[in-house]
C-alpha cells in the first residue's frame, strides 16, 4: 500500500495532473522512457543535459527518408564540437502528449536497446516530476505557492533548438559555482573544471589520471583527474566526500547528475525552478 499512498500525496501537492509515465531505472541511474516518433516506438534516455532530442542509427533507419541542409554547432561538455544536422519531427508522442515540430538531430551510433535521447527542449510549457522511488515521470503543472521548497535554475538555449539547465552549488561549503544539471550522466556523477583544483587546495599528485576517448570522435581524448572533495551542496541537499572528476577543458564550471537533489523533484522551465518534493 505504500507506493499508492506516496503517489496520492504527491498528486495532492501539484496544481493539476496530466499523466504518469513509467520509466526503467538502470543500475547506473539512467532513466529509460518510451516515446513514439513518426509512428515508430523507441526506448530513450531522458537526458536533461542532452540539449536536443538525438536519435541513433538503428532508430533513424526506421524514420522516413529525409535530408537537411540545416545544422547547428553543438559543443559537448568536454569542448568537442559536433556539427549536428537539424531536423524537425512531425509527430512525437510522449506518454499521451503530442509534440509537433520538435527539433532533433541524429548521430551514427548504435547503443543496444537505446534509440537515442529525449531532452528538455520540448517541455518549455510542461512541468515534469521525476519520481525516483516509484520510477515514474509526471507531466503536470506544479503549483509554486504550494511547493516553496525550490532552487533557482538558469536556462541556456541555442536559437530555440536546444535547451540546458544550470544551478548554483557550493563546493566544500565555500566555493559557489554554476553547474549543468545532467540526468543523462546517471547517478552521483560530479564533473568539475580542472581549473578548480588549485582553488580547492588539491595536490594533483594525489589524483588518479585517466584519458578518455570520445564516443563521437575517436581522435578526441580528454584528460580526467579522479579524486574527492569534502562536499557538494545546496540549501536542501548535501553529498559528503563525493568522488569527482576534474575534467581538462570542461566548458562549464561543473556538471552534475540530478538524483542527489532528492528522490522526487519537479522541473519547471517556465518558472525557472526545480522543486524538491520528497
Amino acid at each position: 500500500m505504500r507506493k499508492p499512498i506516496i503517489l496520492i500525496l504527491l498528486l495532492l501537492s501539484v496544481k493539476s495532473f496530466s499523466q504518469t509515465i513509467p520509466f526503467e531505472l538502470t543500475s547506473d541511474g539512467h532513466i529509460i522512457v518510451q516515446a513514439t516518433v513518426e509512428g515508430q516506438e523507441g526506448s530513450f534516455i531522458f537526458d536533461t543535459g542532452g540539449g536536443i532530442n538525438l536519435f541513433f542509427t538503428d532508430f533513424v533507419d526506421k524514420l522516413p527518408d529525409r535530408q537537411s541542409y540545416n545544422f547547428f554547432p553543438a559543443f559537448r561538455a568536454t569542448g568537442e564540437r559536433i556539427d549536428a544536422p537539424l531536423f524537425y519531427s512531425e509527430h512525437l508522442i510522449f506518454g499521451n502528449k503530442k509534440f509537433k515540430h520538435s527539433p532533433y538531430s541524429t548521430f551514427d551510433m548504435i547503443v543496444p536497446g537505446i534509440s537515442g535521447l529525449i531532452s528538455l527542449q520540448m517541455f518549455r510549457e510542461t512541468d515534469i516530476i521525476i519520481d525516483y522511488k516509484n520510477q515514474v515521470l509526471m507531466l503536470t503543472t506544479i503549483d509554486s505557492l504550494e511547493n516553496a521548497k525550490s532552487i533557482d535554475i538558469q536556462l541556456s538555449t541555442y536559437a530555440d533548438n536546444a535547451l540546458d539547465i544550470f544551478t548554483y552549488v557550493l563546493l566544500n561549503n565555500k566555493y559557489k559555482i554554476k553547474v549543468l544539471l545532467d540526468s543523462g550522466a546517471g547517478n552521483n556523477s560530479f564533473w568539475l573544471s580542472d581549473k578548480l583544483i588549485d582553488f580547492l587546495g588539491i595536490d594533483t599528485n594525489e589524483l588518479e589520471v585517466q584519458k578518455k576517448r570520445s564516443e563521437f570522435n575517436d581522435q578526441a581524448v580528454t584528460k580526467i583527474y579522479k579524486g574527492s572533495i569534502r562536499s557538494i551542496s545546496n540549501e536542501f541537499a548535501k553529498v559528503e566526500e563525493p568522488q569527482v572528476n576534474f575534467v581538462e577543458g570542461l566548458i562549464y564550471e561543473g556538471k552534475t547528475s540530478i538524483n542527489w537533489l532528492g528522490d522526487q523533484i519537479g522541473i519547471s522551465l517556465k518558472n525557472k525552478k526545480i522543486y524538491i518534493l520528497d
